[in-house]
């Protein structure tokens, strides 16, 4: 009769003790996500529309964590995405967004979104996908907790965050505009001034030029380091040169020709 009262007494407190917890599981509160702390990412759209295709999956975790990955999605899409155009649309689309259990201890999850755009003609259009996995290890916690599954939720919104600037910023980058509206891909273009009709446009700047000026100095200097040219005759005084200029090969003497040289002559008149 005794063991009996014990094992009921145990069984008892057991289930107590799995209540208390499991109750302070549910009554735990989280804080909402939030990215109003990250850069805003304009668009020269006038409208932007947050779509919700993600269909939940029967075995889906997705409904028991405190946020939701969609409703995450939403909430970043609605803080980070601002229409800053006048014209065009803009189209955010949840393809997926679940959390799921992997293994005894593991949860793991998946977001794909869509991000579409186009011209108020929808002539001009363009897209960008961006898709991420993320897998949580509990280790000996409950993988199935809200708390773990808040803070998978939370660890996919990071990645989802950096992929999808990321891919906006690759692809997306002519339709992106600063808070005031400006386009940021004409940013660093520059305009060049046009005169009035039937006249020649102004000329681009040039770089000018310094004009190079002689002065006496100069002049003298140049005429120190140009080489003087060589005398056709020999110099009385320095037959082979100067001894700073370079030694000149000696020039090659000729006998005269016959009959030009001759002797004094023998003839002399005597006075008387």
């Amino acid at each position: 009769m005794r063991v009996h009262y014990w094992t009921g007494l145990s069984a008892l407190v057991l289930s107590l003790g799995m209540a208390a917890c499991s109750d302070g599981d549910a009554n735990q509160t989280f804080p909402p996500l939030d990215y109003s702390y990250l850069s805003q990412i304009h668009l020269n759209v006038a409208s932007i529309d947050v779509q919700d295709e993600a269909l939940a999956a029967p075995d889906s975790l997705s409904a028991k964590a405190p946020v939701a990955p969609d409703q995450a999605l939403k909430a970043m899409a609605k803080q980070r995405l601002v229409a800053s155009g006048t014209s065009g649309k803009a189209d955010f689309i949840i393809k997926q967004a679940y959390l799921n259990r992997a293994g005894d201890n593991v949860i793991t999850g998946a977001m794909d979104v869509q991000l579409n755009v186009a011209d108020a003609g929808n002539q001009h259009t363009g897209f960008v996908h961006a898709r991420i996995t993320h897998k949580l290890d509990a280790g000996d916690r409950n993988p199935t907790s809200r708390k773990e599954l808040y803070t998978l939720t939370n660890e996919m919104m990071q990645d989802m965050n950096v992929e999808l600037e990321f891919q906006i910023r690759k692809k997306l980058l002519s339709w992106m505009t600063d808070a005031a509206g400006t386009p940021l891909i004409n940013g660093g273009i520059q305009q060049q001034a046009l005169g009035a009709p039937g006249t020649a446009p102004a000329p681009a700047p040039t770089t000018p030029t310094l004009a190079t000026e002689t002065t006496a100095g100069s002049t003298a200097s140049e005429k120190a380091t140009t080489p003087a040219a060589a005398p056709s005759v020999p110099d009385a005084i320095f037959p082979t040169g100067s001894d700073t200029e370079a030694t000149a090969p000696p020039a090659t003497q000729h006998s005269p020709q016959p009959g030009i040289l001759k002797l004094p002559s023998t003839d002399s008149t005597q006075t008387h």
